[in-house]
């Protein structure tokens, strides 16, 4: 290959920011499993992108919603397009989202007690989890560390991945807003699977095999292909012969 060495270090290093491999002396390799990219690093990267995934998620949830909101870059942006919804309740385990929102008289805003993460302004433990146990909410909007091909959703750290998995347990629909990042992604702490998903929200398509998983659950899919037109499409009828998810299917 007729690369420069200039040119292979560059892209070694745009690689490591956006958390995809880990740079170590004389190369790189697989991103780490057990720590995720720094939180500060994952707030100014890939920004438009995530900005255009949470307006698409705030225009599919109503007014009058009772949304669980988790921790993370993403979903922060979400918090942000919900600003000019009404009447919501609004219960999240991150004090970053709801500074985001506790001020708009339009909403209810409710936090749970708990172990506050100084790195991320996220809050855990038994308590988080008990005090989300005793909601039902209509809609939980999340990200996730990663998305392997067989549809598993993973996350870094099992104290935070306790509270998500009791607020997909007392979800009535679950919000999925993943960067095209997450497919390549790795992490070591299972919280569910694809398949218990109502919608993907995404940038970017995801491949073959996780493609035709969704298809076979029925799983609708909000790619950055539709933002523009705010449309929406299922996969079940929109998936392409070439093996691609077509927005020409729009609802």
């Amino acid at each position: 290959m007729e690369v420069s060495t200039q040119t292979v270090r560059r892209d070694i290093r745009k690689l490591s920011e956006q958390g995809l491999i880990t740079r170590h002396h004389g190369g790189a390799g697989r991103a780490s499993s057990v720590v995720n990219t720094a939180f500060e690093q994952r707030e100014v990267s890939w920004t438009q992108e995530k900005k255009a995934i949470a307006e698409a998620v705030a225009d599919y949830i109503p007014d009058g919603s009772t949304i669980f909101i988790t921790i993370g870059t993403t979903v922060e942006q979400v918090a942000r397009a919900l600003l000019n919804h009404n009447h919501l309740r609004i219960i999240t385990n991150s004090l970053r989202v709801a500074h985001i929102l506790y001020n708009n008289p339009r909403f209810e805003v409710m936090v749970p007690g708990g172990t506050l993460r100084p790195h991320n302004s996220g809050i855990i433990g038994p308590s988080a989890a008990a005090f989300v146990a005793g909601f039902r909410a209509d809609y939980l909007v999340t990200s996730v560390g990663a998305i392997e091909s067989d549809g598993a959703l993973l996350e870094f750290d099992v104290n935070e991945a306790s509270v998500v998995k009791t607020m997909m347990a007392h979800s009535r629909h679950i919000l999925l807003a993943a960067d095209h990042t997450k497919y390549h992604a790795s992490a070591a702490v299972e919280i569910g699977n694809v398949s218990q998903i109502t919608a993907l929200f995404t940038d970017e398509y995801p491949g073959p095999a996780l493609q035709n998983l969704l298809q076979s659950q029925q799983i609708e899919v909000v790619s950055g292909e539709s933002f523009a037109g705010r449309r929406r499409f299922s996969v079940t009828s929109a998936l392409a012969p070439e093996g691609r998810v077509s927005a020409l299917s729009g609802q």
